[in-house]
């Protein structure tokens, strides 16, 4: 099984989960011209994508999901209130299929469970992905708080993909209006350096082998201040990896 990050942050987001040869898109950020650069970049042209999963609405998570859909003929998986509001979006694509925030479903022999996150869309979610041999990924970005729900759904994932958007100092002295400073940092908005760091301490665990730090501010954060967050809790989880995933980056993991 295999995580790859093919864009994380403002100016698109997508990830590839891949076992057996059989794959899925979570979210479809950046156009389809450029999924298709990245995916051929890591060897991986001529995967099997069988469906896109869309976390929300936002373009940075939706903007190439129509053209990938169509090209590939596949359904388009997202919550009532995401595919509602993302409707323009989606025209004309094959099939949308609608989802629960609190769902188990079987997608390219991955096994996927919703579970909801807090942000400023209609409903977001995160998810998390198990092969038949029992590894799990666990994704959650664009959310303002890490709730015990959202622990509880990725406890005992082998690789976490975690929001790491701001250092809080960062956000608090830089150049945005109040009102957006407010958004940001506000319980539906995007998931500080230190609020990443408590939640990577609750879900450390001796199975944990990879952390991505995803969707980071350019603005407000710097790959060094993520990193010196999210160090503490995992030190005494020895083997652990740690990546920062910045604007343009590629990253991936297998297990």
């Amino acid at each position: 099984m295999r995580l790859i990050v093919l864009a994380s942050g403002s100016s698109g987001n997508a990830a590839l989960i891949e076992s057996g040869g059989r794959a899925l898109l979570l979210d479809a950020g950046i156009s389809a011209r450029e999924t298709w650069r990245r995916l051929g970049a890591c060897g991986l042209a001529d995967v099997r994508i069988e469906a896109i999963l869309l976390t929300h609405e936002h373009s940075d998570h939706v903007r190439g999901a129509r053209v990938l859909a169509r090209r590939l003929g596949v359904p388009v998986m997202a919550t009532t209130g995401t595919l509602t509001a993302a409707a323009s979006c989606l025209s004309d694509v094959p099939e949308t299929i609608a989802i629960g925030r609190k769902d188990s479903f079987s997608v390219a022999g991955i096994k996927v469970r919703s579970f909801p996150t807090a942000h400023d869309a209609a409903e977001t979610c995160g998810f998390t992905f198990e092969s038949r041999r029992g590894h799990r990924i666990g994704v959650a970005t664009d959310t303002g708080v890490v709730t015990g729900e959202v622990l509880a759904a990725m406890e005992g994932a082998h690789v976490i993909g975690l929001e790491s958007n701001h250092d809080l100092g960062m956000l608090e002295s830089g150049p945005y209006p109040p009102f957006l400073k407010r958004r940001i940092a506000g319980e539906r908005g995007h998931l500080s350096n230190e609020a990443a760091a408590a939640a990577l301490d609750a879900l450390s665990w001796k199975g944990l082998s990879h952390v991505f730090a995803l969707h980071l501010s350019e603005q407000n954060n710097t790959p060094e201040a993520a990193r010196a967050a999210l160090v503490a809790p995992l030190r005494a989880r020895r083997g652990v990896t740690l990546e920062t995933v910045g604007k343009n980056e590629i990253a991936a993991c297998s297990l």
